[in-house]
């Protein structure tokens, strides 16, 4: 199982990257494979709520959900993603840092389903390049948040 394992660090104050990163319809802001991301029920992030994205790999673009199964504000985001091609687990875990602002550990556990896991060996450079995109992203956005 392809794993792609980030550490970004902004100045912005832990609650406001929280807040940001919890509510999952701005993934398609930071991820690059993300091209829409909406929640069905459209309240704040709380465990259960259901994202529905539209994710992009080479020239195909997919549907997946990800659920919302782990949120304990302001240090631990975690969601589990479900599509026709890929399943993944997606963990955020904040820390405060000493000079006021966040680091956020990033980590997705992709797994392609089917016939397609035979690849998951020879697609290592290409699930690198996505967390570099991802990694870039998410500290551009963050940066944008700081006071």
């Amino acid at each position: 199982m392809p794993t792609i394992s980030r550490v970004i660090t902004t100045e912005a104050p832990i609650e406001d990257v929280f807040a940001y990163l919890a509510d999952f319809s701005n993934a398609a802001e930071w991820d690059p494979g993300t091209a829409s991301s909406a929640p069905r029920d459209g309240g704040p992030p709380h465990v259960g709520e259901v994202y529905d994205l539209v994710v992009t790999w080479g020239s195909r673009s997919l549907d997946m959900q990800y659920e919302l199964v782990d949120l304990e504000e302001p240090t631990l985001i975690k969601l589990v993603g479900d599509g026709s091609t890929t399943a993944a687990i997606d963990t955020m875990i904040l820390t405060e840092l000493p000079d006021g602002g966040t680091s956020v550990e990033y980590s997705a556990d992709i797994r392609l389903k089917g016939v397609l896991r035979i690849a998951e060996p020879f697609l290592g450079s290409k699930f690198a390049a996505l967390g570099d995109a991802a990694e870039r992203e998410m500290g551009e956005r963050l940066a944008s948040l700081a006071r």
